[in-house]
């Protein structure tokens, strides 16, 4: 099968082919979400027939070590992008294991989400346009985690970030949409953070040129090795930055990668767009927001590894940080949250953050399983929350819900496995990935890390019992709540498909077997750490606390304050809280700071340079008031200008004084 590696770029041709006929041909609705759809199904069956070309290719070259080495990807050049002196760009697809498990998620669950968008989008004034967005958005994804060389996977990263910022904005003739959001305001503020993190991700390319020669993260056959393979290279070359002293130059290429990873990722301080991405349509907030986009980052740190590893080390604590404190202060805002999507936008940046902490702590195959059974999950919880927004009229407002379970049987029960998967509850997916990062906090001498996220932990299962209890329990506060409808058809059936794999998939990576682990070996090159008794017992008590912190937040807003929830009035748990509880539900402060500080700072120093530097210092002086001396110079010369013979005799004999006066003196 070695000469089926060219179907690698059927992936993202079948997507990109849906995107120009939805943008240049179709014009009916429904035409273009089954097209759309069919598309990206079309592109994971292409993504298992190249994983079955892949197996085939490392099991013809098992008989030679070398050709064996040579068999752990595809790298399908399919034609020199940029060719500039010694800078060389091919425009080439790698396909390997690490892009393999995105792909399927991508592809996965992206069709997934297309064929709930038919049911869910239905109705709405631009579907066609909605269509041709996601499939561009699975287009810039397949090029962001297949691109084989760094700019190639750029260019993907700042798609997805085009497409984010089109979706976001869909509704952008609408002038606030729940919690009093307005998507074009949401939508800019989510590309101007992610340009932020998008600065150092280009600093970082230059500085892997300037030392290594080179963007290819392999080298292909009779060629240079590739930037990965060669960072021995370079491993003890120090640079000066300035007043930030010395420092090794992979410690300053990965800090660099780590500023984008904070903006792609939603991580502090650049996580305050990812709650406002809300605004954009529900399915766009499972596909883009939670289960594919957000994790970008994570992906090109394990993509990167080689240059995370113990040559970057300076850079390991920051990422694990980073990861660490994002986990825990996205946790508790969460928990305050009475907009049902936003609880889960911050659930989000909470989970980026374990996975971001994974990685940093070396764990790339557990930050990779989070991510994986996360978005399946993940992808759950937001489109059964579009199910309950659907069936209750566009209410998102918890505090108008209640009593869903029986009007709503089906979304109760996935929404269901969707939480206690979340929450980390045994056997549920999330159990098994969540539990792997804690135990490898505490495996890498690292205890306060492994408490924090045992903390976020606990907190994720109390708002998911919270957001359960106020959804689906009690009786309806809302009209709107009380005629509530089931979603049908096609909808009914991705959430049913999602709730089984929130099930089951934690079977990529069970304890003793390893299977994720095993496959992603060849890139990642991590061994599987033995499963001890000690680890049973760290996942047992994890899951006990999970189990009764969930039970608590339920049984508090199912019974305990159930009659103290009022639309439009403050939780219960702010009587008792006070400013910490208003500080979470701010998220901290974080928006206030950029809107009070930064924003507000900004448009300040922007009226002085637009009303004083640039009117009346470049305007005024430079240019206006330079054509003024020259006029007054004009209109002094021109009084010189009389018609007069005998003025004219007069300047021309002063004008000889002068020229005799200076030769006779000089």
């Amino acid at each position: 099968m070695s000469d089926l590696t060219w179907i690698v770029v059927l992936i993202p041709a079948f997507p990109l082919l849906g995107f120009l006929l939805n943008t240049f041909v179709i014009r009916n609705e429904r035409q273009a979400g089954l097209l759309a759809s069919a598309m990206v199904a079309l592109s994971f069956v292409a993504t298992l027939a190249s994983i079955a070309v892949l197996q085939s290719l490392q099991v013809a070259g098992a008989g030679a070590e070398a050709a064996a080495e040579a068999k752990h990807h595809i790298d399908f050049v399919l034609w020199e992008w940029m060719t500039i002196g010694t800078f060389r760009v091919p425009f080439g697809l790698l396909f390997d294991q690490l892009t393999a498990v995105m792909a399927l998620l991508v592809t996965g669950v992206g069709g997934l989400i297309h064929v709930f968008s038919i049911g869910y989008m239905h109705g709405d004034a631009r579907p066609v346009r909605y269509f041709a967005y996601l499939n561009l958005f699975i287009v810039a994804m397949l090029f962001l985690i297949m691109g084989d060389n760094l700019l190639l996977l750029f260019l993907g990263w700042e798609g997805v970030g085009l497409c984010s910022f089109l979706l976001i904005s869909h509704w952008f003739d609408r002038k606030s949409v729940p919690p009093g959001i307005v998507p074009s305001e949401a939508a800019v503020k989510a590309f101007v953070a992610n340009r932020v993190g998008d600065a150092g991700m280009l600093l970082a390319m230059m500085a892997i040129f300037a030392s290594l020669g080179t963007l290819t993260f392999y080298g292909q056959a009779g060629g240079d090795a590739g930037y990965l393979e060669r960072t021995a290279e370079v491993g003890r070359q120090v640079v000066n930055v300035g007043i930030l002293g010395q420092m090794s130059i992979l410690t300053l290429i990965t800090l660099l990668m780590l500023v984008g990873v904070t903006g792609k990722s939603a991580q502090v301080p650049l996580f305050v767009w990812l709650p406002d991405a809300m605004a954009g349509p529900t399915p766009v907030s499972a596909l883009i927001h939670a289960a594919t986009m957000v994790t970008s980052g994570v992906y090109l740190i394990a993509r990167n590894h080689t240059l995370f590893s113990d040559l970057a080390s300076g850079t390991a604590p920051w990422v694990v940080g980073i990861g660490v404190l994002t986990a825990l202060l996205a946790a508790s805002a969460a928990v305050t949250q009475w907009d049902i999507k936003r609880v889960l936008a911050y659930s989000t940046v909470s989970q980026l953050g374990y996975m971001v902490a994974a990685v940093g702590m070396g764990a790339y195959v557990a930050g990779m399983f989070h991510l994986l059974t996360h978005g399946v999950f993940k992808a759950l919880l937001f489109l059964g929350s579009a199910s309950i927004i659907h069936g209750t009229h566009e209410t998102q407002d918890m505090r108008r819900m209640g009593g869903l379970r029986a009007k709503m049987p089906t979304t109760f029960w996935t929404y269901m496995v969707g939480a206690l998967a979340l929450a980390g509850i045994f056997p549920f997916a999330g159990f098994w990935s969540k539990d792997e990062i804690i135990a490898q906090a505490f495996d890498t001498g690292s205890p306060l890390t492994g408490i924090v996220l045992i903390i976020s932990s606990l907190l994720t299962a109390f708002y998911m019992g919270r957001q359960v209890a106020l959804v689906f329990w009690g009786k309806p506060r809302d009209a709107h709540a009380e005629h509530a409808h089931e979603s049908t058809g096609g909808m009914k059936i991705v959430l049913i498909i999602l709730g089984v794999g929130a099930i089951i998939a934690g079977v990529m990576n069970l304890p003793g077997l390893h299977w994720l682990d095993s496959y992603l070996h060849p890139v990642l090159g991590e061994e599987p750490a033995p499963y001890t008794i000690g680890k049973g017992v760290l996942a047992a008590v994890v899951t006990l606390l999970a189990g009764a912190s969930m039970y608590g937040g339920w049984y508090l807003y199912a019974r305990v304050l159930e009659a103290k929830i009022k639309p439009g009035k403050d939780d219960p748990g702010f009587r008792y809280a006070g400013d910490i509880w208003r500080g979470a539900e701010l998220a901290w402060g974080f928006d206030w700071f950029y809107s009070r500080v930064i924003v507000r700072g900004y448009r300040m120093l922007a009226g002085f340079l637009a009303s004083v530097f640039d009117q009346q210092g470049i305007d005024g002086i430079l240019v206006d008031g330079v054509g003024r001396v020259f006029g007054s110079l004009a209109s002094l010369f021109r009084r010189g200008q009389t018609g007069y013979i005998r003025n004219y005799a007069w300047v021309f004999f002063v004008g000889v004084v002068v020229l005799v006066g200076y030769f006779a003196f000089v």
